[in-house]
């Protein structure tokens, strides 16, 4: 009798807390970093804060069925529209993100980061490459939009006591067949893939990676992340 392969493995179920910034935009058609180990190389530039829900990662597929005279359910089904999206609400205000968030040219920031911006009929359908950085543990998730346009905004509520959202929506678009680009690997190459234990993101092994510890960006510097994730100048 043959022994099933194990298929219940926790290393496998993973956290979506950030790796340092954890979201970032570039130009349309900018190639994400080669392996999850290498860290975002410019033009990449953090997006910062985003609410507390995170991204979110959508899809969907229309199709049709094909029916025959000869039978009451389809033979065929065909794929006529896909989709992917990815959702967001920002919470920092400059020039980039309103930018992103109206759908408009980028501002010129004063030496202070005033901005003056307006939201023009004649500069809509701006296309920009989108990516999401994720970490648990020693397991990066990455996931890149290499062109994607915005195709939904929420409503930017401005309310005593609370952060001004921007709710921004972008639907990938199609190059050369591809929607999205997803990578799963480690942090530090060559490392076995491995989840926090508690779920904090942290790797249990960290300090026995030999890599350098520097501050994780975007939460204030309270989690430790490996060097070589995150984002270069």
């Amino acid at each position: 009798m043959t022994t099933p392969t194990e298929c219940l493995l926790p290393d496998e179920v993973q956290v979506g807390t950030p790796n340092g910034p954890g979201i970032y935009v570039a130009p349309p058609g900018t190639a994400p970093p080669a392996d999850t180990s290498t860290a975002y190389p410019a033009p990449w530039a953090c997006l910062g804060y985003l609410s507390d829900d995170g991204p979110t990662v959508g899809q969907s597929t229309d199709s049709t069925d094909l029916t025959p005279w000869q039978s009451v359910a389809p033979i065929k089904s065909i794929i006529t529209s896909r989709s992917v999206t990815m959702q967001f609400v920002l919470w920092q205000l400059n020039a980039r993100t309103l930018a992103l968030y109206f759908d408009t040219d980028i501002p010129v920031e004063g030496t202070d980061g005033s901005l003056d911006m307006q939201v023009r009929t004649d500069q809509a359908g701006h296309t920009y490459a989108i990516s999401i950085d994720s970490r648990d543990g020693n397991r990066v998730l990455r996931v890149t939009f290499p062109r994607a346009s915005l195709s939904d905004a929420g409503d930017m509520a401005i309310t005593r006591g609370a952060v001004v959202p921007l709710d921004c929506t972008l639907s990938a678009l199609e190059t050369a067949g591809v929607l999205a680009n997803i990578q799963l690997g480690p942090s530090v190459a060559g490392q076995p893939l491995s989840a926090s234990a508690n779920g904090t993101g942290a790797a249990a092994a960290e300090a026995q990676a030999g890599g350098a510890r520097v501050p994780r960006r975007g939460n204030g510097g309270s989690q430790p992340e490996m060097a070589g994730s995150g984002v270069t100048s």
